[in-house]
């Protein structure tokens, strides 16, 4: 069965790394690796799969601690850019392009990991579940499956609907946002310039609370044994900025 595309198909480009790569520094992903341990013991030998990997700035950090890492994403762009950046690392990460509804391990990983808000992609419980029974067909038993997210209590609680930056490499860009509140879906227009070029892109994201998120994490087969609000043990509550829950499989 081929999955159908949506917004998502061509967005993650050159483009996008220039817009959003400034957010995303070495030490926020060094905080956010060192916080997963803490929270995930894992043995050395461990095989973890990074869903969505992006860049590899998860996975080539966990290659460097001597885990055994496969990171799976649909840019062909981001993951050309995470080999690199494995190479210079000189790590061995086993990089696969492909639709994380349609995830293709069974039974393999002692880890499966969902960062940085790389589900809700899809706006559906069914699109979503598929990603997440994947993940669990994907983990071995007792394995361990970690989701960070954004969360609707906080997005609609510090709800902005226009903001704009510059970034180091000298583009202007500028945001405009609307939330619906019955579908729960964020949509957001960026447009950017530099010099004498210019560009727009478009993204839709599912916001679920964490009622929601338990609900169907537990259809799937993942049970969620820890909730957090950030990578240094906050609790979550509902002004949290990030969600992150960790979940074990269970037969």
């Amino acid at each position: 069965m081929t999955a159908s595309r949506g917004w998502w198909d061509g967005y993650f480009d050159e483009t996008f790394v220039d817009i959003y790569r400034d957010f995303l520094t070495p030490e926020r992903t060094e905080r956010e690796i060192q916080g997963l341990r803490e929270m995930v013991p894992l043995p050395p030998d461990a095989e973890v799969l990074d869903l969505a990997c992006g860049w590899g700035r998860h996975s080539v950090q966990l290659a460097r601690s001597g885990f055994k890492v496969t990171g799976l994403d649909w840019s062909r762009t981001l993951l050309t850019r995470a080999r690199k950046r494995a190479d210079a690392a000189k790590v061995s990460v086993d990089f696969v392009q492909g639709d994380m509804r349609e995830i293709p391990w069974t039974g393999r990983f002692d880890a499966v990991l969902s960062l940085y808000s790389s589900l809700g992609y899809f706006l559906s419980d069914e699109e979503d579940l598929r990603v997440l029974r994947g993940a669990r067909d994907a983990l071995k038993p007792g394995g361990v499956f970690v989701m960070e997210t954004m969360h609707r209590d906080h997005i609609v609680g510090g709800f902005t609907e226009r903001d704009w930056w510059e970034t180091a490499g000298g583009a202007t860009v500028w945001v405009e946002r609307e939330f619906d509140v019955i579908e729960g879906v964020s949509r957001e227009w960026t447009r950017w310039s530099k010099g004498d070029k210019k560009g727009e892109k478009y993204h839709e994201l599912r916001i679920r609370t964490a009622t929601e998120w338990n609900a169907l994490l537990r259809q799937a087969g993942l049970v969620p044994i820890d909730w957090w609000g950030d990578w240094q043990f906050a609790p979550f509550i509902h002004s949290s900025e990030d969600l992150i829950v960790v979940c074990e499989r269970r037969d």
